[in-house]
């Protein structure tokens, strides 16, 4: 209600406002058309942990009991892409070919006199040429984090992905032909807030979100699509 009012009396005062900007702490911005639904995803643990309640001694609805959100489920596009089926995000898959979708790739997050996680970036959104990038696409990104947790999978271990992102692992085989997944830190775009020199990455050996300084190589992994605000 304020904003409307704050609207109406610089109209009044004969200035002018867009009314996208007249949002107050009960309103949002719209959406672009690249939010649209999709589901939680769950974080693939099955089987209920051995304890029970205290005073009742009933099994406790721990998350393998619950299991709530969407059961993990990846389409692998044929590509050299995969897409998760539950958040729609499309992720680029890992080889062992020495490629820039090499598994052992890895890339400081800043730095003025090497290549970053961003060089490579844009090389994945330039691979083919003429504006066309990886698998047809030029808008691949980082992750941020909440985005590269989506992937984990809590019911497995080193790596703690499904199947999708680690399978047909051999020395030289291709984004068509394997797709690899290292149980170690990935970066993510996403500063620690009050820390400008770290940002967070994602362990998926275990599924551990820890920071680093901006410094400090870590591998990669792009993502494109979703709910993208610029």
């Amino acid at each position: 209600m304020k904003s409307i009012l704050s609207l109406a009396l610089l109209v009044g005062l004969g200035l002018s406002a867009t009314a996208v900007e007249a949002w107050d702490n009960n309103n949002t911005p719209p959406q672009p058309s690249s939010c649209g639904n999709s589901t939680f995803p769950a974080s693939g643990q099955t089987t209920p942990a051995m304890g029970t309640m205290t005073h009742t001694g009933a099994t406790v609805r721990d998350d393998g009991f619950v299991k709530a959100g969407g059961p993990l489920s990846y389409q692998d596009n044929g590509d050299g892409t995969i897409t998760d089926l539950n958040t729609g995000l499309m992720w680029e898959k890992k080889s062992a070919d020495g490629s820039l979708h090499d598994v052992f790739k890895s890339f400081v997050w800043s730095s003025p006199v090497t290549d970053t996680v961003w060089d490579w970036i844009d090389a994945i959104n330039t691979e083919v040429g003429n504006g066309i990038g990886f698998a047809g696409f030029n808008d691949w990104r980082l992750p941020n984090v909440r985005e590269l947790l989506s992937i984990i999978d809590y019911g497995r271990l080193n790596p703690a992905v499904d199947p999708a992102f680690n399978n047909n692992v051999s020395t030289g085989c291709t984004v068509l032909t394997c797709s690899a997944t290292l149980g170690a830190a990935y970066w993510s775009s996403t500063t620690v807030a009050t820390v400008a020199v770290d940002a967070w990455t994602v362990e998926f050996a275990a599924g551990h979100v820890v920071a680093f300084l901006k410094s400090e190589s870590h591998l990669v992994r792009a993502v494109r699509g979703g709910c993208v605000m610029q």
